[in-house]
């Protein structure tokens, strides 16, 4: 079931963090938390649902944290950022 209320509490796939004018937003993707159920969301590939979470971060860093002048994104998985859009999310 795909969802647009989002808070930070509930992300599966990202999470937020600050230290002072720096915000790190980082990606580790729940391989079977996808929005389509039985479907794997391999080697931190996205879908939908990763972006609405992302989305959502953005715009909290945005509008809730003024104060925020960087941006970092990194991956919560050992050697990997991310292999892209999800073969499902494709189609």
């Amino acid at each position: 079931m795909i969802t647009y209320e989002t808070d930070p509490s509930h992300y599966a796939h990202w999470r937020l963090a600050f230290d002072g004018p720096i915000a790190t937003l980082t990606l580790d993707i729940q391989e079977d938390r996808g929005i389509l159920p039985g479907y794997k969301l391999k080697l931190n590939s996205y879908d939908l649902g990763v972006d609405m979470e992302l989305h959502d971060a953005v715009q909290r860093i945005r509008f809730e944290h003024p104060e925020v002048k960087c941006v970092v994104i990194t991956s919560g998985k050992a050697r990997m950022f991310c292999s892209g859009a999800n073969i499902y999310m494709l189609g």
